[in-house]
């Protein structure tokens, strides 16, 4: 096994190979913004994650949950090949956006990832100090699933990415007195992490109170307790909160109010896409 330095060493040097071929890419887009938009943010967060590993990486000694694993050489000696054929291609402009994508997904399933997320799972087993990198990617690997989600074309890599260990699971938290809306908003977020109900505002601060949730998705009207009296007492014991927060109503004019106080809230009835789309920015943690 090697010393817990140097393994940061090299997982950290693949992530900074990633981010800086994801930039040349998103460069290279044409006339694709939601490409565009992708490839942006997955180099942003291979630099966010060669920063946390390093920085978290020198709090500590050694890694004892680590100590039987080895990194695959050969997977990362083809996945540093790929890159620097892929760069090279980008580079003498020859990769079209459908090239582009095929290159996103050919990494992130590869056997490389899956080596690299055995890694991160160990250290996070190991400390707590890893949990915050965890979350992030596997945020990383959402982002990705649902890019090829919405691409038919790319949909054959989809099985691949899933098939990749999971180093984190969110906690999202559903408030609704009408069971069959919370069953339905359930089924929507189920592939997001673990999703648990409440019936109305007062069981909701219950439940917040006592664990944390990545994402609370909440309807505005509801008895005992409405959304906003939710919010308010969230608040005060969780300043800033409220950007986990997601407002389903039918008042438009409490949308605009909501969107005025910087707070997440869609008209009712929302599709599928708009409410899957808002809690996976809640939990990019994007603004």
């Amino acid at each position: 096994m090697a010393r817990l330095p140097e393994l940061l060493g090299k997982l950290s040097e693949m992530e900074q190979t990633a981010a800086r071929i994801y930039w040349k890419g998103a460069s290279a887009v044409k006339d694709d913004a939601e490409l565009e938009r992708l490839l942006k943010g997955l180099a942003l967060e291979e630099e966010e994650h060669m920063r946390l590993l390093l920085g978290f990486g020198r709090h500590i000694r050694t890694a004892k949950g680590l100590c039987s694993l080895e990194l695959d050489e050969e997977a990362v000696c083809r996945t540093k090949d790929y890159f620097n054929i892929a760069e090279k291609r980008i580079d003498a402009g020859r990769l079209t956006n459908d090239n582009l994508i095929d290159c996103v997904a050919t990494t992130e399933s590869s056997e490389w990832n899956r080596e690299f997320l055995k890694v991160i799972d160990g250290l996070k087993q190991d400390s707590r100090l890893f949990i915050p990198v965890a979350a992030r990617i596997q945020q990383h690997k959402r982002s990705v699933e649902r890019f090829l989600g919405s691409r038919a074309a790319f949909g054959r890599f989809l099985a691949g990415m899933r098939s990749l260990p999971s180093v984190w699971e969110e906690r999202l938290l559903v408030v609704d007195d009408d069971q069959a809306v919370a069953a339905v908003v359930t089924a929507v977020l189920e592939d997001e992490g673990s999703v648990e109900t409440a019936a109305n505002g007062a069981e909701a601060l219950e439940k917040i109170e006592t664990g944390y949730y990545a994402a609370i998705v909440s309807d505005f009207s509801m008895p005992v307790m409405n959304g906003m009296e939710l919010l308010r007492r969230a608040e005060q014991r969780f300043p800033g909160i409220r950007a986990r927060f997601l407002f389903f109503t039918s008042d438009r004019e409490r949308i605009e109010h909501f969107r005025d106080k910087g707070i997440r809230a869609l008209m009712k009835p929302a599709s599928a896409a708009e409410l899957s789309g808002e809690v996976a920015a809640i939990l990019s943690r994007q603004r």
